[in-house]
């Protein structure tokens, strides 16, 4: 309970300024927040065996590189690199690996758990300013989800059974990979019946996204063209503003020189 309390409290006390621009990469950051809660929260709730949970640990590492990557460039840019590191702290400590699960461990959790409250604000902000762009992002860091998840989930049903080919964290993840992609090399294929209901849902879910994933990736560039010719557009004016002021300008002093 103290825990809780704890946690609620620098949540409210941490409330970074949300800037006005998100970047591409400040937005797949936040998603990916939540996204290792959601691991997280697996974790806490299942009792995952060792191979599965070498997967969360593997994915875990390479977001911890992202979220080092992010802290980096934050800092750096920060007018006041004191003022950022009164909580940003909170940021490079989320950035450590769960390398085991212990005591550590849970300490960690708790930063990852800010973290993500925090980036729910943010992602509000990103969808309001740029719908198109915020959704390529999310539909990225689903994918990945589901490919994670998948991958746990079917190493978990096929791992012990008779006759099964995925026994490792590694052929699930190119089980999941060459399934949801649709591509099906034939390698790895499970024999449960568990197991080929999730290989229909994967194989179904990738279909249907990588076909929402082509139409959200063609409007972002729609968008993104548009802005460019608005901002060519505006230009444009401007210049043709300053010719017209210097137009006036010369006008003006002719005139008064004729009037001397």
């Amino acid at each position: 309970m103290a825990a809780y309390f704890a946690v609620h409290w620098i949540a409210i006390m941490y409330r970074p300024k949300v800037p006005e621009q998100i970047t591409s990469f400040q937005l797949a950051v936040l998603l990916l927040s939540l996204f290792v809660v959601v691991s997280l929260t697996v974790e806490l709730i299942f009792k995952l065996p060792p191979e599965i949970l070498q997967i969360l640990i593997y994915v875990d590492t390479f977001i911890c590189v992202i979220f080092f990557i992010d802290f980096v460039q934050q800092y750096r840019a920060a007018s006041s690199k004191l003022e950022y590191m009164k909580w940003g702290w909170l940021d490079l400590i989320s950035c450590i690996p769960l390398m085991e699960m212990n005591q550590f461990a849970r300490l960690i959790r708790v930063f990852r758990l800010i973290r993500a409250i925090k980036s729910i604000s943010m992602i509000s902000h990103a969808i309001n300013e740029n719908k198109a762009s915020t959704s390529l992002h999310f539909m990225v860091v689903t994918s990945l989800m589901m490919m994670v998840f998948g991958s746990i989930y079917i190493l978990y049903l096929e791992k012990d059974m008779p006759g099964a080919n995925i026994h490792t964290a590694g052929d699930a993840f190119w089980w999941t990979f060459v399934t949801i992609t649709t591509v099906g090399y034939g390698d790895f294929f499970p024999v449960t019946l568990e197991g080929r209901i999730v290989a229909i849902v994967l194989i179904t879910t990738g279909v249907g996204m990588f076909g929402s994933f082509t139409a959200v990736l063609a409007s972002w560039i729609m968008d993104t063209s548009n802005e460019r010719k608005m901002e060519v557009q505006i230009l444009e004016e401007v210049h043709e503003l300053k010719a017209e002021v210097r137009e006036l300008k010369s006008i003006l002093i002719k005139q008064t020189e004729r009037n001397e």
